[in-house]
């Protein structure tokens, strides 16, 4: 069923160990590690002795810091193992049962279920989802797999499917869950019966790289992962509730797979991302703010991170505060290692593997400048084989510590495994070693990801024009190749067109090479070298080539050619002469078609469907590229849009809007807004032909009678209060609440999103609300027939207040919520009723942002200039344009409000931590200083804005606002967060300017001291949006009772007021009560006297 692996004795007896974990926690009890107890067997020990110490913790969507303790990550993996169970027939769930699992599930959910099938008895095999279809098929043919997870993308559907067509036995699939099917609190505990572990048997199985032929399963047994856990307890540091920031390590690695073993013998805390499917995509800037959100003492990563985040002076600031960066998985750049100890950076050495765990002390102490040596533990029966140069190959034997899950050399007649690495010694410190390569060659590039150079270069080697090959990459991000020509096939590297066309003539064999290579190991053609007549390919005796040899003479060209990769791009592409959409959208198409090699559709998540970092760095230089030869401004485009807009028409929409900018990043005036313009009116066109008319059947009248509410969007921050409002409205009869699907439970997101402003969770238990996921895209909203006739029978109002949210996306990201619009339209239009449905529409103040109308403006429809803003304020005005063509052509009476921006609760104060206003508050605290400008703020309590809502539902205008009545001076709003936060106040320039130079806290005690903050200086993310609030020059602005501070339109209430009488009379104005609340919901610590 498994491969033959290395065997301990029957009994496992472990010797004693150093005392150095949980010498003063209070939460976190020593396990028994003598062997008397397996992994398991701890994980359910922890469940009762160390219950309420925290396992994991993420940052939630809000902000907000969440913790996950033993004893519900325990009863998780107990529900995990029941569902395996639950899913393998009695025939096939014997001893030794494999369960593979492929699937890009969160740290949380991967973690959890890899102990659930351990637990149940089980075998756990997970596999990279990076593997080609091919080399998965290998794999489920050496290993006996009964039942395999697969993730619900339909990229690893495919995969799966195409994995399992030569399987001779294949195994059963089913759909690899969520988070929420086993951390539910609403599901009572369950205990799987104890299992009697043979430490002989198989527990978890990993598999190699890749890199060569195709990958090779490792076993690890019970008695090896019990042996792997003991390596913290030789380190010099007490780990336990030392929060390790684990976001970009992937759980099917041996570095993922080692946190479960530490976790159990030293209690460290895991920090990951929020549990979601598909999971969040770890890129450098989003691992670097996760580890920060969640507070991590360590970041847990490959060195193509920390080298990302060496060139970005905020990464680096923060990596100065932390306790240091654990790398692993290969070598970092050692110019890099240099300048960030310079700095005061930390690093910490994990040099291990998967056949023998962790090979040196786990982080250290101390760590002096020589951050690239590293020393090897006493425990570990170490051994080292020198070479003619100076360097030692290293070997490790079996010992009563660790017995390697791999045997293929002896050392003085024990067992042991050849790492095949060779270490330099260091010159004066015995003991300590630095990595020098690969005694087989392999190359290990910097993301820890390995290639095996010679079965892909004997497929290059196959094309007549080839002599012989070296592929380089060692401490790189990815592969290259040098190349020798065959005599008569040399060519002058320095002429273009012979190069260009050298490698048009053994394009046919790369891509052999690529059909066959893992993804890391892929060449692009733009990572060809070809060898000069001044450097000739120098070969053995045996014909075959020098490697290092050859490496060395190329050095300066390689290095050359890595720098120049930030500049290089699919050069032979025609960028468009005119940047519009129509022409962007077939070139960004071009683009990433011919890097991922598979086809998608235009709104496909291109990281779903392959695509990887460098990938994505070829695409984005392309992209960059094309731009500049068409003298576009790129200088202040972010490196990470292409991960922002992973799809082709997202990253269309976004290159078409960038390519309308100014020098300054200002919007065009023309031509780009005319033809902004020009698509707003097409879609407007597009969703306003073939209106259906209404034909009623019943004789019923909206007055009296009881309302039946649509509502669109509960789970959201003004949807979960209108929900509230609608609810305790007693002429409401019912609320049928639309929400979009998620791999969350609907009922879960929605009590949380209640509880967190403060209203009463047991709403949801009315017998007024039906709370139904669904598609309005979809036919029938993807309802039952039943339920579908009953709502459009019975729905007076339709409240639709969902809308994705994105101020960087263009007016084509957000066609589905406009069609999404019309479909609800439709639906009113169809009703039997003898009145169409009133249909309430919450548009945005974004409508009016460039409104040429002198404030306040009024509440009528707007030309579409005044929302040439962003693509987001662009597609709300098609939505208001449509339902007033609605209105004009058939007996749909629709309203639009338009609402302004929302502060926090009037009751709580809670105010997302997402948005501009708190982002500004919390990073105040941290620079010192709040910024000050002139005008007022309109902004509404959330709750206050809700009620006027459900007050206006039969309003007889077309167009009203909601923004507050009695607006406040910004000045008295900022004099009561200074007096609170004990801060000064400056120009709003100045403010702007010490985001930049304020560094991040210089100790460990600078960060506890800001521990309530879920940042510690957000508004430095949102720099450019800040600075586009320009504060009004205009000397007389304070006193101009209409001027809005960070140029806001001030908006009429005319009509408003009329329709509701929360606006009328019940609006007190913004007062030092409110600011309090706000900052203390933030976690900002304020004054009390």
């Amino acid at each position: 069923m498994v491969p033959q692996t290395a065997n301990l004795e029957a009994k496992l007896l472990l010797p004693p160990t150093p005392r150095t974990q949980a010498l003063s926690s209070a939460t976190f009890k020593a396990p028994p590690l003598d062997g008397s107890l397996s992994i398991s067997e701890i994980y359910d020990w922890h469940g009762e002795n160390s219950k309420e110490h925290p396992l994991f913790v993420y940052s939630d969507a809000s902000g907000n810091l969440r913790t996950i303790q033993w004893f519900e990550a325990v009863r998780a993996i107990h529900r995990a193992g029941r569902l395996v169970k639950s899913r393998v027939s009695d025939d096939d769930g014997g001893e030794g049962t494999v369960i593979a699992i492929l699937a890009n599930a969160d740290t949380i959910t991967f973690f959890t279920f890899i102990m659930g099938i351990v637990r149940a008895g089980y075998v756990a095999f997970p596999i990279s989802t990076r593997n080609s279809a091919a080399a998965i098929e290998h794999l489920l043919n050496k290993i006996q797999v009964t039942h395999m997870l697969v993730g619900r993308e339909h990229a690893l559907q495919s995969l799966a499917s195409d994995s399992l067509e030569s399987v001779s036995n294949k195994p059963k699939v089913s759909t690899m869950p969520c988070f929420e099917d086993i951390y539910s609190s609403s599901e009572p505990p369950f205990t799987l019966p104890p299992n009697k572990v043979d430490f002989e048997k198989p527990a978890i199985i990993l598999h190699s790289s890749g890199s060569t032929a195709f990958p090779r399963p490792i076993v690890w047994k019970q008695s090896y992962m019990l042996q792997l856990s003991l390596s913290p307890l030789f380190g010099q540091r007490d780990l336990t509730g030392v929060r390790f920031g684990c976001h970009s390590i992937p759980m099917f690695h041996a570095m993922g797979a080692l946190q479960i073993t530490w976790a159990a013998s030293c209690g460290h805390v895991v920090g990951s991302f929020e549990p979601q499917s598909p999971a969040v995509v770890p890129t450098p800037e989003a691992v670097i703010k996760g580890a920060r959100d969640t507070k991590c003492n360590f970041i847990y990563c490959v060195p193509s991170f920390v080298e990302h985040w060496s060139r970005n002076p905020e990464c680096v600031a923060h990596l100065q505060t932390i306790d240091g960066v654990m790398f692993g998985g290969g070598p970092l750049n050692k110019v890099v290692g240099d300048d960030l100890t310079r700095k005061g950076v930390t690093l910490f050495v994990l040099y291990g593997s998967t056949e023998c765990g962790a090979h040196n002390m786990v982080l250290p102490r101390e760590v002096d400048n020589d951050w690239d040596y590293f020393y090897v533990p006493e425990h570990i029966n170490a051994s080292y084989i020198p070479n003619e140069i100076g360097n030692v190959e290293f070997v490790i034997a079996s010992n009563s510590f660790l017995t390697p899950c791999i045997f293929n050399t002896k050392v003085d007649n024990a067992d042991a495994y050849a790492v095949g690495d060779f270490l330099t010694p260091h010159p004066s410190k015995p003991g300590f070693f630095r990595y020098f390569g690969r005694a087989d060659d392999q190359i290990i590039h910097s993301t820890g990801e390995k290639t095996n150079p010679g079965p892909l270069g004997n497929i290059l080697n196959q094309s007549p024009l080839v002599q012989m090959t070296v592929m380089f990459g060692e401490g790189k991000f990815h592969a290259g190749v040098l190349i020798d020509p065959k005599p008569e096939y040399k060519i002058n590297q320095t002429n273009v067109e012979e190069l260009v066309l050298f490698r048009q003539r053994i394009w046919y064999f790369i891509e052999k090479l690529n059909e066959h290579a893992p993804q890391h190991s892929r060449v692009f053609k733009e990572m060809i070298i070809v060898s000069k007549p001044s450097k000739p390919f120098t070969y053995t005796a045996k014909s075959s080539a020098r490697r290092q040899a050859i490496i060395k003479e190329y050095a300066a060209e390689i290095e050359e050619l890595y720098a120049s990769v930030d500049e290089s791009t699919q050069s032979d592409l025609v960028p468009p002469d005119d940047w519009v959409l129509n022409n962007v959208l077939p070139f960004v198409r071009k683009i990433i078609l011919d890097v991922i090699h598979r086809s998608i559709s235009d709104e496909d998540d291109i990281f779903q469907h392959g695509c990887d970092s460098l990938q994505a760095t070829w695409i984005r230089n392309t992209l960059m590229s094309g731009l500049t030869r068409s003298d576009k401004q790129v200088s202040n485009i972010p490196m990470n849009f292409v991960y922002e807009n992973p799809s082709i028409a997202g990253l269309a929409s976004f290159i078409s809007q960038i390519a309308g900018s100014t020098a300054d990043g200002s919007a065009v005036c023309s031509p780009s807004t005319i033809s902004k313009e020009v698509e707003m009116a097409n879609m407007v066109a597009k969703y306003s032909s073939d209106f259906p008319q209404h034909h009623p059947v019943f004789d019923n009248v909206r007055g009296s009678e009881a309302h039946v509410v649509i509502l669109t969007g509960s789970t959201g921050g003004l949807g979960c209060v209108l929900l509230e409002k609608l609810l305790s409205c007693v002429q409401v009869s019912m609320v049928y609440a639309l929400n979009r699907p998620s791999s969350k439970n609907l009922r879960a997101r929605q009590e949380s999103v209640l509880q967190e402003r403060g209203i009463d969770v047991s709403i949801i238990n009315s017998p007024k609300l039906i709370l139904l996921e669904c598609n309005v895209n979809e036919p029938q909203f993807g309802l039952s027939t039943d339920l579908f006739n009953e709502m459009q029978k019975t729905v007076t109002h339709i409240v639709h207040n969902a809308y994705n949210v994105n101020f960087n996306m263009a007016l084509s990201t957000f066609e589905s919520n406009v069609s999404g619009l019309r479909k609800l339209m439709d639906f009113a239009l169809a009703s039997p009723r003898q009145e169409t449905p009133r249909f309430i529409f919450t548009s945005s103040v974004g409508i009016v942002h460039n409104c040429a109308e002198q404030p306040p403006v009024s509440e009528t429809l707007v030309d579409a200039s005044s929302a040439v803003w962003s693509g987001y304020s662009e597609s709300k005005w098609v939505c208001e344009q449509i339902l007033a063509n609605a209105a004009s052509e058939t007996s749909l009476k629709p309203i639009i409000i338009r609402v302004d921006q929302l502060s926090g609760m009037s009751t709580n104060g809670f105010w997302t931590v997402r948005d501009w206003v708190p982002a500004i508050f919390t990073s105040s605290v941290h620079v010192g200083s709040l910024p000050g400008t002139d005008g007022t703020v309109s902004w509404i309590p959330i709750d206050t804005a809700a009620q006027a809502v459900v007050e206006m539902r039969d309003a007889e205008y077309q167009v009203l606002h909601i923004s507050h009545p009695n607006p406040t001076k910004w000045s008295t709003i900022v004099k009561h967060a200074s007096q609170l936060l004990d801060i000064p106040t400056v120009s709003f320039d100045d403010w702007l300017s010490n985001l930049d130079t304020v560094p991040c806290p210089a100790s460990a005690a600078c960060a506890e001291d800001l521990e309530q903050m879920s940042t510690k200086n957000p508004a430095l993310q949102l720099r450019g949006f800040l600075q586009s609030l320009a504060p009004s020059s205009d000397p007389a602005a304070e006193s101009d009772p209409v001027e809005e501070a960070f140029g806001a339109k001030r908006l009429s209430l005319e009509k408003s007021a009329m329709a509701s009488p929360t606006l009328r009379n019940r609006c007190p104005p913004l007062s030092f009560s409110d600011v309090r609340n706000w900052l203390l919901c933030l976690g900002l610590k304020v004054q009390t006297s």
